[in-house]
């Protein structure tokens, strides 16, 4: 079987729609598996943040043993939302899916909340707890805002450094995070690597699964994603370097099927970053054919403020002008 194969299209949006949608279900506990380890080794975060709602993002990853079981089967995982963190004033609660297909990833999209507040998060599996996050919802479009504390990150290549500007980004007390691209990075062989990533070259849906673990087990890179929500897109390194749209770059290793791993990559994408169902959904109106995931977006941060999100990649066309004529070159 062709190591990049993946679900079909329809199944994919299921499992999405499975894995956002919440439970509300006051006194009724559904069946649990009995975690021996703590699943959320991989921290948790939140994104996509407008003056009523936010998205809470974790990954449960069970030991061995445990994952073997579970390969195929969806873990309830409860969610807690509170205005203090001592959790003494919970304001929203419900379980939500954590569905095999989509490395057993959650996307809670809290709806209903105030605008302009922070909130405190947390998810619940058995006996285990995760850590807690700190998010905030926007003002409301027509409100009069006097500040905007944000932040932006990019290129984080993990053999070149410790996420140490991290920690002090923490110190800051923002409002929010963007970061422009370039989470993760495909190759490994980085010269005077401070650090060197497990893996090699990654192609395969799990590969890149396993680089985006790698990443989010940083503790600088988790506790500032549990300390505001943020906003992401993509770069070229979540897939490949230098691919423009549906044409692949050079990365220096020969591709077997780039469709397949850009699919699989942009799948990977989703399931690491705190990004609503609706991204997996094919793009309806105005875009070409074959766009996989709509990232782009515009968010009102009051009359302050709008925020433009863009995706410079997917729709990009190959340079018409390539040095030595490597393939689709696009800085």
């Amino acid at each position: 079987m062709n190591p990049l194969l993946l679900p079909e299209r329809r199944q994919l949006l299921q499992w999405a729609a499975a894995s956002a949608a919440s439970l509300y279900l006051p006194g009724c506990a559904w069946p649990q598996p009995r975690v021996t380890t703590n699943p959320f080794t991989l921290g948790v975060a939140s994104g996509s943040p407008t003056h009523d709602s936010v998205v809470l993002w974790t990954r449960l990853v069970f030991g061995e043993e445990q994952a073997l079981a579970l390969q195929q089967q969806p873990v309830m995982v409860r969610w807690e939302v509170a205005h203090d963190e001592k959790f003494s004033h919970i304001v929203q609660t419900g379980q939500s899916q954590a569905v095999a297909g989509l490395a057993h990833a959650v996307h809670v999209e809290v709806q209903g909340l105030e605008p302009d507040r922070w909130y405190f998060y947390r998810f619940l599996v058995g006996d285990a707890v995760s850590a807690i996050g700190r998010t905030r919802t926007f003002p409301a479009p027509d409100a009069v805002v006097a500040r905007l504390r944000l932040a932006y990150a990019s290129c984080q290549r993990w053999e070149h450094g410790y996420y140490s500007a991290y920690r002090h980004m923490r110190d800051e007390n923002l409002d929010m995070v963007l970061f422009l691209g370039d989470y993760i990075y495909e190759y490994p062989n980085a010269s005077n690597a401070v650090r060197v990533p497990t893996g090699g070259w990654v192609r395969t849906l799990d590969d890149y699964r396993q680089r985006y673990a790698l990443h989010k087990g940083d503790a600088n890179l988790q506790a500032m994603h549990a300390a505001c929500p943020w906003l992401l897109t993509w770069d070229d390194h979540e897939v490949q370097n230098d691919y423009a749209g549906q044409a692949e770059g050079d990365s220096g290793l020969p591709v077997l099927d780039f469709a397949a791993q850009r699919a699989a990559a942009y799948q990977a994408f989703y399931e690491h970053m705190p990004s609503r169902a609706s991204v997996l959904t094919r793009a309806v109106a105005g875009l070409e054919q074959g766009a996989e995931m709509r990232i782009y977006q515009r968010l009102q941060y009051g009359r302050l403020a709008s925020l433009y999100l863009l995706d410079a990649r997917q729709y990009k066309d190959a340079q018409v002008c390539s040095r030595d004529g490597k393939k689709a070159p696009a800085y």
